[in-house]
C-alpha cells in the first residue's frame, strides 16, 4: 500500500514540474494583463526546515512570481530527497490527521477567471505535495498552530474534515456539549464536569453499569437459592408416607385384663397429648387421668384419686371419659358421671367446675346428661361439649355459669336439623365449624356455628350403618392429620378408619373390620383415635384394657 502511495506522489510531483513552467508564463501575462492587483499568493511547502516565501507588505501593489516558483522547485526537490528516505515507512492512511501548513493571503480584489483557474491547478498540485510531507514530520510540527484559510475546493474539503475531530454539527449542538462549554468559560470545577466532557454512551456506562451488574448478580442468585430449594425441599406423597404397621404395640395395660396399677387401666377413654408428647388417658372406671409418658412407659395420675376411688369433691372424679389439653398444657375433663366439665390447671391437685351441676343431670342450660367431647376456642377460651344423652353440642363462655345451644337441641334424629347422641367433638376453626361424631346415626358431621343444620363429612347420611369402606358403625373419636386427613374411631366396627382429604371412601389401617379380637392386630371396641408429632396411631382400645400404637412407616 506505501509502495502505490509513494509511487503515486512521484507521478504527481513530475507532473509538478511541467505545471510550474505554466504558472510562471501565467503570472508573468496575469501582472501585465491585471497591473492593479494588490496582494500576492504565497505558496509555502514546509520541509524538515521551512521555507517561507517573504512578501513585500510595504507596497501590496508588486508581487513576486518567480519566488513563489523557485520555492516550488526547491520543494520539489525536496520531496523526492524524502520519498527515497521514507519508503519503508508505514503511512498514516487519514488524510484529516495532516497538518496543513499551507498559508495563502487572499486578494484584496476578485482575480481574473482565467488567473484562478492556473492558481487552482497549482494550489492542488502542492496540496498534495504539502500533506504528503507534513505527514512525514507531522511529530516535529504537531505543536505549531497552522491556518486554514484557503477558498478553494480543495482546501475547503480538508476544512470539513478537520471538523470530524470535534464532532459533527449535531454533536456540537447536544445539551451535553453546550453545558461543557458554558462551564469551562465560567471555570466550574465540580463532579459534574468531568461527566460533561464524556460523550452520553460513556456517561450511560458509568452510571448505569454498577446497577444493571448488581441486578443481575441478585437474579443469579435468586436463581441458585430457588433451584437449591426446589431440590432440597421434598414434599412427601401421602400413600407413601401414610403407611402403618397393622401390627399394634401394647403401650400401656395388661389385654384383657382390668386393674387400677399405675400401668393398668379399667376401661381407657379420651387421649389427649400435651407439649411434651406426654400421653393423658382418661381411665373412666378407675376415676382418674392418667399421664403417661411414651418413651419411658410409664404413668402417673394427673387428676382424680390414684387408687380410683371415685368422688364429687374438686379433688374426686367419677367415670371421665373425654380429655382436651390447651396450650399452657391446663386440663379439660369430661366427668361424665357427675355431669360436669372440670378445669385442672397444669400442675394443680384439684379443678374448678367449668360447666355443669355437679351429680345433677338435666336438660336445662346449665345441666347435661352425660357430657362426652370437648372442644376450645383459643382465642375467646369458649368451651364446647358433646351433651350426649340431650342431642346437642353446648357452647360456654368463659367464666359463664350456663350455656347456649351451639349445635341440635331439636331432640333425637338422622335429619340434618338434628343429632343423636354426639360423642366425639373437633372445632374446625378456618371454617369456623364443629366436626361431630353422630354416634347414634353412625356419621360424622359438619355444623357451622350459626347454622341451624350440619353438612355430612364421612358415613351415611341417613343414619345407616355398615362395614365397607364408606359406611360407620357408631364412631366416637376423631381427629385430624396435619395435612387434613380424618382418622376415625369406628367404635362397633373395632377399627380405625382413615379418610384422605375428598375422599369418601375409608383405609382401614387399624384392627379388622367388623371382627373384635385381642390379639395385636385387632380391636375391641376402641373410642379413641390420635396421632403423635411423627404420625404414629394411638388407640383406646377400651375392651382390651391398653393403649395401642401402630407405627408409621
Amino acid at each position: 500500500m506505501t509502495d502505490n502511495h509513494v509511487s503515486r506522489t512521484r507521478s504527481h510531483v513530475e507532473k509538478l514540474s511541467h505545471s510550474h513552467e505554466l504558472h510562471e508564463h501565467h503570472c508573468s501575462s496575469s501582472l501585465k494583463q491585471n497591473p492593479r492587483i494588490t496582494s500576492v499568493i504565497h505558496i509555502s511547502v514546509r520541509p524538515t526546515s521551512s521555507i517561507r516565501i517573504p512578501l513585500d507588505n510595504k507596497d501590496n501593489k508588486s508581487i513576486n512570481c518567480k519566488s513563489a516558483i523557485v520555492t516550488t522547485r526547491q520543494n520539489r526537490n525536496s520531496l523526492k530527497e524524502s520519498i527515497n528516505k521514507k519508503n519503508s515507512i508505514k503511512r498514516s492512511t487519514s488524510a484529516t490527521s495532516s497538518v496543513s501548513v499551507t498559508r495563502v493571503h487572499r486578494p484584496s480584489s476578485q482575480f481574473r477567471d482565467k488567473s484562478w483557474k492556473s492558481t487552482d491547478d497549482l494550489n492542488q498540485k502542492v496540496e498534495y505535495a504539502n500533506n504528503y510531507e507534513t505527514n512525514s514530520t507531522i511529530k516535529h510540527h504537531q505543536s505549531r498552530t497552522v491556518e486554514n484559510t484557503i477558498i478553494n475546493k480543495t482546501i475547503a474539503t480538508n476544512h470539513i474534515k478537520n471538523k470530524k475531530l470535534l464532532g459533527t454539527v449535531e454533536d456540537l449542538t447536544n445539551p451535553v456539549h453546550k453545558y461543557y462549554h458554558l462551564a469551562k468559560k465560567k471555570k466550574i470545577k465540580n463532579g459534574f464536569k468531568y461527566y460533561c466532557q464524556c460523550s452520553r454512551r460513556r456517561v450511560f456506562i458509568s452510571l448505569c453499569f454498577p446497577i444493571l451488574l448488581s441486578i443481575i448478580i441478585g437474579i443469579i442468585i435468586l436463581i441458585i437459592l430457588l433451584n437449591k430449594s426446589k431440590v432440597t425441599t421434598i414434599t412427601p406423597s401421602p400413600i407413601a408416607i401414610l403407611r402403618w404397621n397393622t401390627t399394634g404395640i401394647t403401650l400401656f395395660g395388661t389385654t384383657g385384663i382390668r386393674g387400677n396399677t399405675s400401668q393398668q387401666f379399667y376401661s381407657p377413654f379420651g387421649l389427649a397429648f400435651d407439649s411434651l408428647s406426654n400421653l393423658y388417658v382418661g381411665d373412666r372406671y378407675n376415676h382418674r387421668i392418667q399421664k403417661c409418658n411414651i418413651i419411658t412407659l410409664t404413668c402417673t395420675t394427673i387428676a382424680g384419686q390414684a387408687n380410683a376411688v371415685k368422688g364429687t369433691n374438686m379433688s374426686y372424679l367419677n367415670g371421665p371419659t373425654y380429655v382436651y389439653i390447651d396450650s399452657n398444657d391446663n386440663l379439660y375433663i369430661a366427668d361424665s358421671d357427675n355431669y360436669r366439665v372440670q378445669f385442672w390447671s397444669y400442675g394443680a391437685s384439684y379443678g374448678k367446675t367449668i360447666a355443669g351441676i355437679t351429680g345433677s343431670s338435666g336438660s336445662a342450660l346449665n345441666q347435661f346428661s352425660i357430657p362426652y367431647g370437648i372442644a376450645l376456642d383459643s382465642n375467646s377460651n369458649t368451651v364446647y361439649i358433646s351433651d350426649y344423652n340431650n342431642h346437642r353440642v353446648m357452647k360456654y363462655l368463659s367464666g359463664s355459669s350456663s350455656g347456649t345451644i351451639a349445635a341440635g337441641g331439636n331432640g333425637f334424629g338422622t335429619n340434618n336439623t338434628k343429632l343423636y347422641r354426639p360423642a366425639g367433638l373437633i372445632l374446625d376453626s378456618s371454617t369456623n365449624s364443629l366436626i361431630i361424631a353422630n354416634f347414634g346415626a353412625s356419621n360424622i358431621v359438619r355444623w357451622v356455628l350459626g347454622d341451624n343444620k350440619w353438612t355430612i363429612v364421612q358415613g351415611d347420611p341417613n343414619g345407616l350403618n355398615g362395614n365397607t369402606s364408606t359406611f360407620l358403625d357408631h364412631p366416637t373419636g376423631i381427629t385430624y392429620d396435619p395435612m387434613g386427613n380424618l382418622y376415625v374411631a369406628d367404635m362397633f366396627n373395632h377399627r380405625i378408619q382413615m379418610y384422605e382429604v375428598g375422599q369418601t371412601n375409608g383405609t382401614t389401617i387399624a384392627g379388622i373390620s367388623g371382627k373384635l379380637g385381642n390379639n395385636s392386630t385387632m380391636l375391641y371396641y376402641p373410642v379413641s383415635v390420635i396421632l403423635d408429632n411423627q404420625l404414629n396411631l394411638y388407640v383406646s382400645d377400651s375392651f382390651n384394657q391398653r393403649i395401642q400404637k401402630f407405627v408409621r412407616y
